[in-house]
């Protein structure tokens, strides 16, 4: 793809000349890479490792527990190794992020087109910060002229200038656009951009998509608003459920907001339970237009909040954790599920233990339990 093909090789070559020079000025401290989708977040974050000789090394939710090892170990080479966090706001276990943070031998730059996510607010107060701007449509202009000289194609002025209109500032969603019209062809005129939209149909992030679900005036709109989402369905409810009551104050439009969301969850769990996404059209419809149509005449304007939901399974995730490794333990000897073992058996067994009905020592060794099991068990809560 071309936009991974002249991708900039050195920060000299990176758009945005401000950026660059503090890229260059960056001392190693924490830092956070802010901007919008497409302006090379993750492009400069690599270029600043790059020029200093560092291995990156990325993270994410599949390794963020792990990450403080790596973070204080050196490279397998050993030189520096500098950690990637992309997208930081959507990383669900944003405390495990905090303490790496603030536990790290190893630079770390993260990167997110959200800076004013509540989810940062407290990772803000331990690092620094680097924003990236849109590139003005002359600058995209200058650059894709470059990349078609390179790739050998003609393409007229006025394409160009369309494409780089067309983007919004997204130079990757321009190179992408370029990249199509070319292909084929040694000649791109402005008759063969016809085919562009007038607004490039590009991703669109859970606020905005909020912002129509709640305000929105077209009910079409309204429900095209969450097609787009790199949220799943199921994640997207929780945010609604999350915000109307922030926006919706009225008894009478938050009884309707409820009662459709209520039946929007009927057919995921249906999904869920059948696999079959017919049902999608259901659910998105009564959360998106169902939420909407019990607009009531006044919105109560607020800040959109991440869902609870997501913050107390990540409060929680260390407890599940330790009685699902307690459970992977006992529970074939009591012939139940793990759900099953935590509902009933982890308290039954404080109980025991708590009134020396069971003895803590033979259980231990019966079931080769270790001390943080045995300590968790015997906890009083």
């Amino acid at each position: 793809m071309w936009h991974v093909k002249h991708a900039p090789q050195s920060l000299d070559k990176f758009i945005g000349k401000t950026s660059s020079e503090e890229a260059r000025k960056w001392d190693g401290k924490p830092v956070i890479i802010h901007g919008p989708v497409g302006t090379g977040k993750s492009t400069l974050a690599r270029l600043i490792a790059a020029e200093r000789g560092w291995d990156v090394v990325e993270v994410s939710d599949a390794n963020v527990k792990t990450a403080h090892t790596i973070a204080n170990t050196g490279s397998l080479f050993g030189g520096c190794k500098m950690l990637l966090i992309e997208d930081v706001d959507a990383i669900r276990d944003i405390k495990s992020v905090g303490e790496l943070v603030g536990n790290s031998a190893s630079p770390i730059i993260m990167t997110t087109s959200d800076y004013d996510s509540k989810r940062l607010t407290t990772l803000k107060k331990k690092c620094g910060s680097i924003q990236l701007r849109r590139p003005l449509p002359a600058s995209i202009v200058k650059h894709l002229t470059q990349i078609c000289m390179s790739e050998g194609v003609e393409v007229e002025k006025e394409v160009l200038e369309k494409v780089a209109k067309n983007c919004s500032g997204d130079l990757r969603a321009a190179i992408n656009d370029i990249e199509t019209l070319a292909k084929g062809r040694k000649r791109v005129t402005l008759a063969d951009a016809e085919g562009l939209l007038p607004e490039r149909d590009r991703e669109v992030d859970i606020y905005r998509a909020l912002s129509i679900i709640f305000g929105g005036r077209e009910l079409a709109k309204v429900v095209d608003s969450t097609w787009d989402l790199n949220e799943r369905p199921d994640e997207v409810i929780w945010w609604v459920e999350e915000n109307a009551p922030k926006l919706y104050t009225d008894k009478k439009s938050i009884d309707g907001v409820y009662r459709n969301l209520s039946r929007a969850d009927v057919f995921l769990g249906r999904i869920a339970h059948r696999q079959y996404w017919g049902f999608l059209r259901y659910a998105n419809t009564l959360m998106t237009a169902g939420v909407n149509v019990n607009r009531p005449e006044k919105i109560n304007f607020a800040q959109y909040s991440f869902p609870g939901y997501y913050a107390a399974m990540g409060r929680t995730k260390a407890a599940r954790n330790m009685e699902q490794s307690i459970a992977s333990r006992m529970k074939p000897d009591l012939h139940v599920s793990y759900r099953v073992f935590r509902r009933e058996y982890v308290q039954l067994y404080r109980t025991l233990l708590r009134s020396n009905r069971v003895d803590a020592a033979e259980l231990k060794e019966h079931y080769k339990l270790d001390d943080e099991e045995m300590e968790y068990l015997t906890a009083t809560q």
